[in-house]
């Protein structure tokens, strides 16, 4: 029994030495391959890796970083290839006024029952490039009313109108508002500008159309619809928490 505990803590003092134990430490970079980019205050890090031109994917990667909507004012972000800091343009959210003018006004001959939200399932994206697809798919063009951006493809947070709802042509599901938020939120989380944009751009049509809460809906919970769209990271309960509050 003692030489079987001597043997373990041989055992364990191995594994300790050679790194199996201990915390995992940032990456070596070599001199001369990039540089640090101090967070501003309002930035964000779709801003930072699109001010940069670096794929945010690999930006998040080097600088281990899990959540991209937590980043301190102050952290030092590692930018490769970069050789001088660049200023990031900071976040402004989008005014209540300019979502209620891109509604529009009501339209007295549609009923609206429905708000449905809907992902990209695309890490990169907008309206245009969507409607593109929806057409080599024979989906008649762009399925969404709106599309809101992620700063790959279109601004961050910036509401996109589709022809569909200019023209107020319905999709498969009658007086139903199709709103999809451009990323993969199986692999990546809605950023702070998504968010606030889709809250605002929800209030304006649930007060216009007298549509109710329970109303609002992802995809998957559509009957018959065996999908995980908007994605398992999307905060389907934070936002209905934030639309309640007004």
């Amino acid at each position: 029994m003692l030489n079987r505990k001597i043997y373990l803590f041989l055992f364990y003092l191995i594994l300790f030495i050679n790194g199996c134990a201990t915390v995992p430490r940032q990456p070596v970079i070599a001199p001369g391959q990039g540089i640090y980019h101090t967070v501003g205050s309002g930035q964000t890090i779709y801003r930072i890796a699109k001010t940069y031109n670096v794929d945010i994917q690999e930006l998040m990667r080097i600088n281990r970083i899990n959540d991209p909507t937590h980043i301190e004012v102050g952290q030092k972000l590692f930018i490769p290839g970069a050789k001088v800091p660049l200023p990031v343009e900071v976040y402004r959210p989008i005014p209540q006024e300019l979502v209620e003018k891109l509604v529009g006004p009501k339209h007295l001959s549609s009923q609206r029952c429905y708000i449905t939200i809907h992902h990209s399932a695309t890490l990169e994206g907008n309206a245009e490039c969507f409607d593109r697809y929806h057409r080599h798919r024979k989906m008649g063009g762009l399925f969404y009313h709106f599309v809101i951006g992620n700063g790959r493809g279109s601004g961050d947070g910036e509401i996109e109108v589709g022809w569909r709802w200019k023209r107020q042509e319905e999709v498969n599901r009658p007086y139903d508002i199709q709103i999809c938020l451009v990323g993969n939120f199986n692999k990546e989380l809605v950023s702070n500008a998504q968010f606030d944009a889709l809250v605002k751009l929800i209030r304006v049509l649930c007060r216009q159309y007298n549509i109710p809460l329970e109303n609002i809906r992802r995809h998957q919970d559509v009957a018959d619809k065996f999908t995980e769209c908007p994605g398992s990271n999307f905060p389907f309960y934070q936002l209905l928490t934030e639309l309640k509050q007004n």
